[in-house]
């Protein structure tokens, strides 16, 4: 729940923006649910918070270190729109 003025602050793995990793990652998301307690590797996360009404005014995407499939990530803010 954020005040009507609150922001909201998200870092998320998810979607990745290179064609060959997204298709790993639809190949891996229905094992790595089930060993990841849910987790999905291929969300679109920006399309998800605006999708629930938030307005994202900051995104930086990127990859951690690690394999491709797995860590590619999100960070940024949203506000209510």
């Amino acid at each position: 729940m954020l005040k009507p003025s609150g922001r909201l602050l998200f870092v998320e793995h998810g979607l990745s923006s290179e064609l060959k990793v997204r298709r790993w990652q639809d190949r891996l998301t229905p094992i790595w649910k089930r060993i990841g307690g849910g987790c999905h590797l291929n969300r679109p996360i920006r399309d998800l918070i605006e999708g629930a009404g938030f307005r994202v005014e900051q995104i930086e995407t990127g990859y951690m270190q690690g394999p491709k499939p797995m860590t590619f990530m999100y960070e940024g803010c949203a506000r209510s729109s």
